[in-house]
């Protein structure tokens, strides 16, 4: 018996890999099949007599679930923005950069539920939130698709969880640059950024059945920011219009062999360089026992072709994704 959640990125679209997927994940995952029975309304008789398959279509949610660098978190990241740029910045510590690009890769995604494995091939990433939040791990969620019938298996009783522990903001490593100002006093209570990809999930075409052609909707980057400041920046810059720009990290210090880089951290972070403030984000008068917080909704824009949205960051030791 068993019970997982793991991803594998497909070489072909659609198409399930053989083998065990490439990491596990400790947490909850429901997709629903659905064949989309198509049921003519009868109108010489009462009873209904005919019914017909129509377009195969699974959707559902990854998590909600607390990050650890070596899980499922980067390919998730992978699968919601489609690009990534990897650096070696010390002998056994990649820096993984995922960015926004035209296409976004598939993945086999396989769940253990007790006695059997579903295995559902061409599983895209439609959206994913990430949030920071004060005090607690950095979790995340996905909103996930797949138009290919899905198989059963055998259960795989020897899936491996990622052991590190969560990331969270109460630990060393935590970096907030504002409009490129680390001492700029804005002092965050949580941040939500979310990436939708609009995939055209429910449009078929007369290839068949299945999502045969991996394509891609509007991509919408947006956000909530709750903090407090030291000055009046924000509310000057929602009055006026202004664009701003932030860069949030966080991590956590780990213990490694002697032989090992002793300033090795486990990192995850978020940076945007356009963001606008889209609705109110003016202060409220509240009692005397509450902080003067704003929400403040955004949504982030590329400056050109060649600019991105947003741009991801995990420092871990995998080698690639």
């Amino acid at each position: 018996m068993g019970r997982y959640l793991g991803l594998k990125k497909e070489g072909t679209y659609g198409d399930a890999e053989a083998g065990a997927s490439t990491r596990y994940e400790d947490t909850i995952g429901s997709i629903t099949p659905n064949p989309n029975w198509i049921v003519p309304e009868p109108v010489s008789q009462r009873g209904f007599q005919k019914r017909a398959l129509g377009l195969y279509r699974s959707r559902g949610t990854i998590g909600d679930f607390d990050v650890t660098p070596n899980g499922i978190i980067g390919d998730l990241l992978l699968g919601v923005l489609g690009g990534i740029d990897t650096a070696t910045p010390s002998s056994g510590v990649k820096t993984h950069t995922f960015k926004p690009a035209k296409l976004i890769p598939s993945f086999t995604a396989r769940m253990g539920v007790e006695l059997m494995e579903r295995v559902i091939p061409g599983l895209l990433v439609d959206a994913l939130t990430l949030r920071f939040e004060a005090g607690e791990a950095v979790k995340c969620s996905a909103d996930v698709v797949s138009g290919f019938p899905e198989t059963k298996n055998d259960i795989n009783e020897s899936f491996t969880i990622d052991t590190l522990q969560p990331i969270t903001q109460k630990d060393e490593v935590v970096n907030v640059t504002w409009d490129g100002d680390a001492e700029a006093g804005v002092y965050i209570s949580s941040l939500e950024l979310r990436i939708e990809n609009n995939i055209p999930f429910d449009r078929g075409d007369l290839s068949g059945r299945t999502f045969s052609k991996l394509r891609v909707g509007q991509r919408v980057v947006s956000g909530t920011l709750t903090a407090y400041f030291d000055n009046q920046d924000l509310y000057d810059k929602f009055i006026v219009g202004d664009e701003f720009s932030f860069l949030v990290t966080v991590g956590q210090q780990i213990l490694k062999e002697a032989n090992e880089d002793p300033a090795f951290h486990y990192i995850i972070g978020a940076q945007a360089s356009n963001c606008q403030y889209m609705e109110d984000s003016t202060p409220n008068l509240q009692t005397q026992n509450e902080p003067l917080m704003v929400n403040a909704p955004f949504r982030c824009f590329n400056a050109g072709i060649d600019t991105n949205e947003i741009e991801a960051i995990l420092q871990n030791d995998i080698d690639s994704y």
